[in-house]
């Protein structure tokens, strides 16, 4: 029977404007007590940043990433925008390291089309890679005599090793 009540005011809320519904809805709800507070290491140790760069006309441009001292970054997710001259193309790589060896990872961009001229490329990577002290991606372009653009975004955590 209480079920009944329920549904029947949420109905009649339905027949509410949108702008009243919401702040009747609004009212209604209310943080739930004693919620706990969150304690997932991951999210407490969040690494998200992002960098972009104009490409200088070159064969090779390298994008480094901070890693802070005396941390291991677990990357989990890689996104990566590179746009280049229309018919040109590009090529991403990360390079990461641990004490026991260096990691060359070649990621997939794809291409998106062109765009004002430019051919776009993109990546998004869902991956788990480790570094303890640097991490740095190579775009490489098969045009050393254009510029172009880049933008890297990085998320994971941070651990202690």
């Amino acid at each position: 029977m209480a079920n009944k009540k329920a549904l029947d005011r949420l109905h009649g809320l339905e027949k509410m404007r949108p702008t009243l519904k919401r702040k009747v809805m609004a009212h209604k709800l209310k943080a739930p007590k004693g919620a706990p507070e969150c304690k997932e290491p991951c999210v407490m140790s969040a690494f998200q940043e992002w960098q972009d760069a104009n490409l200088t006309p070159s064969w090779n441009y390298m994008l480094a990433f901070p890693v802070p001292a005396g941390k291991r970054l677990v990357i989990e997710l890689v996104s990566a925008l590179i746009q280049v001259p229309a018919g040109e193309t590009a090529r991403l790589r990360m390079y990461t390291g641990l004490p026991t060896g260096p990691s060359n990872l070649d990621l997939v961009v794809t291409p998106q089309g062109v765009v004002s001229g430019q051919s776009v490329y993109v990546a998004t990577h869902y991956l788990r890679s480790y570094t303890d002290g640097f991490l740095e991606f190579n775009i490489n372009r098969d045009n050393p005599f254009t510029s172009g653009y880049a933008l890297i975004c990085v998320s994971g955590h941070l651990v202690t090793p």
